[in-house]
């Protein structure tokens, strides 16, 4: 029988190395089920499909404990550990799930404020608005509102 997602309004993205191993380890270690519906590779995202590794690196999972919260692991990016956007320690950012894109597009633009956007607020190929933004006390936040076709993702108005 399949989980029955739950969204959540907080959820931790741990970025790691060798993230399918780590995957498998925090499974096991926390009784977890990964919803792989959730999980994209790196070879899923247009354009990326030839990039060495890429069919095992992890962009995106979820793992589900029972009670529906959920821990979100990912590859930690090399550059981003070049350009001091990640090192071991701060590499959890709190993913943010909405279901209104005004509610999101305030939050975002608030946290902006005296912060670094790390990546806009726009629409993306797996279908809803994300963005991502360290805000001025260092904490980065991942926005992402899954939406229905007929409303224009970044902006929150019908299409």
């Amino acid at each position: 029988m399949a989980t029955k997602e739950i969204y959540d309004r907080f959820v931790p993205l741990l970025y790691v190395e060798n993230s399918l191993e780590a995957i498998a380890f925090y499974t096991d270690a926390f009784a977890l089920t990964e919803l792989t519906e959730r999980t994209m590779l790196l070879s899923q995202v247009p354009g990326m499909e030839q990039v060495p590794g890429a069919e095992r690196t992890v962009v995106y999972s979820k793992l589900q404990f029972t009670d529906g919260s959920a821990l979100g692991v990912a590859e930690l990016a090399s550059d981003s550990k070049a350009d001091g956007e990640h090192v071991i320690g701060n590499n959890i950012h709190i993913g943010l799930v909405y279901e209104d894109l005004a509610e999101q597009r305030v939050a975002f633009d608030k946290l902006a404020r005296e912060g670094k956007v790390l990546e806009e607020l726009e629409d993306r190929f797996w279908g809803a608005a994300y963005g991502a933004v360290r805000d001025k006390y260092g904490v980065i936040w991942e926005t992402n509102c899954y939406l229905t076709p007929s409303e224009d993702h970044a902006s929150g108005t019908p299409a």
